[in-house]
């Protein structure tokens, strides 16, 4: 239902209120707003007086939403996002974007993810740069401004602005003619008898972390430096890989693959885009976020 023009409800105080909660203070949502920390107190106070309920408690520590004002978040959230939207929309829809725009995930993500919705952005902006960032790859991102917009995976801190896409789980897979071969396990003791193929990072000793806890330790049969090529390792017989299952989903369609030990995958981990500034952020990063969003949770979904 519409609000009408006497809801005791304020676009601006419903701003500060979820700016409050990302940053923990109503100081820290100031410096991280264009408004002052007398200005967003004066908001939210005014708000607390026409709901007649408290929405946030200070301390010393900082400020905390009450349980109204937990409940009221969650929809200044929703309402926020979609107000975003309708202006992308409305001021957007013809604009040229020029510029570089900067997207960081992890390297294994890129490709089944990411550049797909890159290009069909590229393709409606010609004049848009665009920068892929691997997470793997620190040193060689600091001669770079920081990214823009970041796919991250699992719990979110408060302080980042982000668009939930959906779950995102790693599994285990192997090609029908090894597991033919070899014969397929069903425990963390016979899953380590078999050859192993580990995506190797610098620094970063093979271990997979599995299901409730559990941890494998072993010595690969065949160590890669990216996802891709244990993959097709994988698809060649040479052994068991450890991915997304994102990544070996067609390969399983067509065949290549099959899923190996499905009781021992770890829990699935939201999966989530992080961009920063919020409302205020350029305009090729909201109109990213316009094209992905919708894009991405279908390909998570499958």
């Amino acid at each position: 239902m519409a609000l009408s023009t006497e809801s005791p409800l304020r676009f601006e105080a419903l701003m500060s209120l979820s700016a409050v909660a990302k940053h923990g203070s109503v100081q820290a949502a100031a410096e991280a707003s264009s408004m002052s920390a007398p200005k967003l107190h004066r908001l939210l106070r005014a708000q607390e007086q026409r709901l007649g309920v408290a929405l946030i408690t200070s301390s010393g520590r900082g400020s905390a939403l009450t349980a109204a004002g937990e409940r009221l978040r969650d929809y200044a959230d929703t309402l926020i996002h979609m107000v975003t939207d309708a202006d992308i929309s409305a001021r957007q829809e013809h604009r040229e974007l020029k510029g570089t725009l900067r997207l960081q995930a992890p390297q294994a993500l890129m490709e089944p993810l990411l550049l797909p919705i890159v290009l069909r952005l590229q393709e409606w902006q010609p004049a848009l740069t665009v920068c892929l960032l691997s997470d793997e790859r620190p040193s060689h991102m600091g001669a770079v401004a920081p990214a823009h917009l970041r796919l991250m995976r699992g719990p979110l801190p408060d302080s980042v602005y982000a668009r939930p896409l959906g779950d995102l789980r790693i599994g285990l897979f192997a090609s029908p003619r090894y597991l033919n071969k070899a014969g397929r396990p069903d425990s963390l003791s016979s899953l380590a008898r078999h050859a192993l193929i580990h995506c190797s990072q610098e620094g970063v000793a093979p271990v997979w972390r599995l299901t409730e806890g559990q941890t494998l330790r072993f010595e690969p049969r065949l160590s890669m430096s990216t996802s891709s090529a244990a993959l097709r390792a994988a698809i060649e017989g040479a052994g068991i890989v450890c991915c997304y299952q994102l990544e070996a989903r067609r390969a399983c369609t067509q065949g290549l693959l099959e899923p190996v030990a499905e009781p021992l995958w770890p829990a699935a981990h939201p999966l989530a885009l992080t961009y920063a500034l919020g409302i205020r952020a350029p305009a090729s990063v909201m109109t990213f976020l316009e094209l992905a969003t919708p894009w991405l949770r279908e390909r998570l979904a499958g």
